[in-house]
């Protein structure tokens, strides 16, 4: 990864800063061997390393000690023991020169701290040993980063310090630094607990500070962070500090934070109603066992807590209560986004498991300052994690949302609901064997309900990291590809066209399509990458990324449905221009005209029509349609589905098969026209598939086509006289 600040693994490099003096004479750079106090000398050591030893191996302070030893052993090739500070049976005996690192028990120590005062971090030499100590972790890497960069020195094999070496200072990191922030730690209910504090301090510190935050998984692919750091690219130049902890982030973020909110685990829909009082409030999330851990250093914030303040007793359902509480206090008085929703799943069965996929996730609806919920579409049966509610309860109280919204919304832009539904809770999955959905149909179900209120889905299906910090980046005018050579149809030929789908929302955007992205087959056959271009503003960077490295034959188009998972026959006549207004503005932005993969439960109406053949005029795909036709000078063909396997070739051959038949006796020219939307599968797949057919079926001419041709051989089979 280049350029990446990690204090602790880079004190070789400030060692060969040398860097200038302090003010004071004793941190001057001492000219005389009598004002020098020796590290290394002829080839030994002069000093042990020493550290506390009721610290594990680790802690910060034991690392420090490690990594100070190995910088000294790399320049010059001298390895100083590390210690600790017991001296009893079994211990290291004290010696007279040492490296004293944070709190030992050496007098020294003690004195250094006292030393230091109100100040952030001292460097200095008491009697004959070197103390750095500091107020907290994060400082002490700091001092020692100091130290190294400041008052080390190594000349013609001697490495010493001044022994007049007295600094007392104050942490102070540089504007232009970002923060990398490790991922959440410890047991299951800790991880989920932790996840949920820095998702955030990320949106507020990215939205209000200039020390924005990326949340490194080390375990996550692909890594984008090394991708964006290339050269050219927007994050090539960035340091970035690495901090080690939670701690160290909430240490950074305090000037940011007004607001601890405290929420009950015994209600799980209070971490997501705390996640809206604190986007709102600019507040961090925290259990009341989380808050007793750091209450010493939010010392002086304010604390709301949700701890049962909802019993049901109101509503019958505890859940509904919270949620209608947060719509009185913070929606309906218009305090929360108009441009965002979030539907995040709760800690009703996250939380135990230790999964925080829809934790990593609030970082985008915190610094939107967005109303977050999770609550079922369905009015004829309750949820698994409320079942005692009224029937139709939670149906309720998402009307609610969508009518406040659409009311803060009418005259000015639809709205984006980011998110999705926990299956097992709200349809027939897992082990919900009372719901009488299935999983498609709540999905379906969601963008129904939603479409007439002026909402339209990002339907973020867990793990899609750093959103607010992604979306910090302006995307410029993109370029698409067009085809530079138009094709006649010809009877009797097998026209193949793929487009590869469910990249309409910010997860598989991030991960899967990378994936797909990097296959080495890629560019051997024209492809249509489906995405829709409202994810620009959640993922510009990625998307540039994808746009700049496409070749000849990659173009991009929508998925469901276009700039927004929506369906069109349910967008009220009143609306319509609004959302044209919306979709043409992405449209723009990525250079789309073809939207291949149009959902509803319908057929398109007229009134849906007119406006989508503004949108994409170049092509119209539907579920729902069963017959190609021309609308006015826009195709609109049935998107076809089945032909291909996403990992056998071999099925994928077999099953393709069966299409092109298909499709010949369809086609009024006796051509087959096949248009096929595979879902996350890989070029290599697709191309061995059409190989394979090709083997099998010599006899046949079979053309592999863009997305833009495929569409006007449709227009010229629909003209075919």
């Amino acid at each position: 990864m280049k350029r990446i600040f990690y204090v602790l693994l880079t004190l070789v490099f400030c060692l060969a800063l040398l860097a200038a003096c302090g003010n004071q004479d004793g941190n001057k750079k001492p000219t005389s061997p009598k004002d020098m106090l020796f590290l290394v000398q002829d080839g030994s050591a002069m000093v042990q390393i020493i550290r506390s030893d009721k610290l594990d191996a680790n802690d910060t302070e034991t690392k420090c000690a490690v990594n100070i030893m190995s910088a000294i052993r790399e320049t010059t090739g001298v390895k100083l023991s590390v210690n600790t500070d017991y001296t009893g049976m079994g211990g290291t005996p004290e010696t007279e020169y040492e490296i004293l690192v944070g709190s030992t028990e050496r007098p020294e120590s003690k004195t250094a701290i006292e030393q230091m005062g109100s100040k952030d971090y001292a460097i200095s030499v008491v009697g004959t040993k070197l103390c750095i100590v500091a107020r907290n972790d994060l400082c002490l890497k700091f001092a020692i980063e100091q130290f190294f960069e400041n008052y080390l020195y190594y000349e013609d094999g001697k490495m010493f310090i001044s022994k007049k070496l007295n600094v007392q200072d104050m942490f102070v990191l540089d504007e232009n630094v970002y923060l990398l922030v490790p991922a959440a730690g410890g047991g299951k209910t800790q991880r989920y607990d932790e996840s949920v504090a820095i998702a955030c301090l990320q949106g507020i510190m990215n939205r209000e500070s200039p020390h924005k935050v990326y949340l490194d998984d080390n375990k996550e692919t692909p890594k984008w962070l090394e991708v964006l750091q290339e050269e050219g690219r927007w994050l090539e130049n960035q340091e970035f500090l690495e901090l080690s902890s939670f701690t160290e982030l909430l240490e950074l973020s305090l000037d940011y934070i007004k607001k601890v909110i405290i929420w009950d685990p015994e209600v799980p829909a209070t971490v997501n109603v705390a996640c809206t009082v604190a986007g709102v409030e600019d507040g961090v999330v925290m259990t009341q066992k989380m808050y007793d851990q750091y209450k010493d250093i939010l010392a002086g914030k304010e604390v709301f807590s949700l701890v049962g303040m909802f019993t049901g007793d109101e509503l019958g359902s505890a859940k509904n209560e919270a949620y209608r509480w947060a719509i009185e206090n913070y929606l309906e008085k218009g305090l929360c986004s108009t441009d965002y929703l979030c539907s995040y799943i709760d800690s009703y069965s996250f939380r135990a498991s230790g999964n925080t996929s829809y934790t990593v996730v609030r970082d985008w609806g915190i610094y939107h300052r967005a109303f977050v919920y999770d609550l079922s579409p369905w009015d004829d049966e309750a949820p698994l994690d409320d079942p005692d509610q009224d029937v139709g309860t939670d149906h309720e109280t998402l009307t609610m949302i969508y009518e406040i919204m659409l009311e803060q919304t009418r005259d000015t832009a639809p709205f984006e609901v980011c998110g999705f539904f926990e299956h097992q809770k709200y349809s027939k999955a897992g082990n919900n064997t009372n719901s009488n959905h299935g999983t498609v149909a709540t999905e379906w179900q969601y963008a129904k309900m939603m479409t007439p209120y002026n909402g339209y889905h990002n339907t973020c299906i867990d793990s899609a990291w750093n959103e607010s910090f992604h979306g910090l980046y302006e995307v410029k005018q993109l370029e698409n590809n067009r085809p530079t050579e138009s094709v006649e149809l010809e009877e009797d030929v097998v026209y193949l066209c793929f487009f590869m789908g469910d990249y309409d929302s910010t997860h598989p955007v991030y991960r899967y399509l990378k994936q797909a992205w990097d296959d080495s087959r890629r560019g051997e056959m024209p492809f249509a990458w489906a995405i829709n271009p409202n994810l620009i503003e959640t993922y510009p960077d990625l998307i540039e990324y994808y746009y700049e490295t496409a070749t000849d034959n990659d173009y991009f188009v929508s998925d469901a449905s276009a700039a927004g998972y929506f369906m069109p026959n349910q967008v009220p006549e009143e609306l319509w221009p609004k959302m044209l207004e919306h979709n043409l503005k992405y449209f723009k932005l990525a250079d789309m005209s073809i939207a291949p993969m149009v959902l509803d439960t319908d057929h398109m109406s007229e009134l849906a029509l007119k406006y989508m053949s503004q949108i994409a005029p170049d092509g119209l795909g539907t579920v729902s349609q069963k017959k190609n036709f021309m609308y006015k000078d826009t195709v609109v063909t049935a998107l076809l589905g089945g032909g291909y396997d996403r990992y056998d070739p071999e099925k994928g051959a077999e099953n393709l098969a069966k299409v092109i038949d298909a499709q010949f006796s369809v086609s009024n020219s006796g051509a087959s026209l096949c248009m096929l939307r595979c879902v996350w599968s890989t070029p290599t797949v697709m191309c061995k598939m059409v190989e394979l057919y090709k083997e099998a079926n010599p006899d046949k001419e079979v053309v592999v086509v863009d997305i833009y041709t495929y569409f006007d051989l449709m227009r010229q089979d629909l003209e075919w006289k």
